[in-house]
């Protein structure tokens, strides 16, 4: 038996929003600026808590590869950390820390 679309089930009628949009109310275009301003603050001020130009660098990559790892080409969080002498160990906890910092 095949089921007939009503304007009850049919998709092509549907609100296309995601339930919880009607929970939660979609953010202005204000608030969305306001939130990107902030990130972007959290990841610099972050990348700059470095004190050698190496270890920013290093962070800058771990930015990178967190956000946006096809930018890096193949390069590995070990390759990364190996190009100024950083162990895995460390690495590892400048991604963790990367995250906590900026709230992921």
């Amino acid at each position: 038996m095949k089921a007939h679309a009503t304007l009850d089930n049919d998709i092509r009628h549907s609100d296309r929003r995601h339930p919880v949009d009607f929970l939660e109310p979609l953010p202005t275009p204000e608030d969305q600026l306001q939130r990107i301003c902030e990130v972007l603050s959290r990841t610099f001020g972050w990348v700059a808590e470095a004190t050698t130009v190496e270890q920013k660098g290093l962070r800058a990559s771990v930015v990178l590869y967190c956000v946006r790892a096809d930018l890096l080409g193949a390069a590995t969080l070990e390759q990364l950390g190996a190009t100024i002498g950083a162990p895995q160990a460390v690495v590892d906890e400048l991604v963790s820390d990367f995250c906590h910092s900026i709230g992921w």
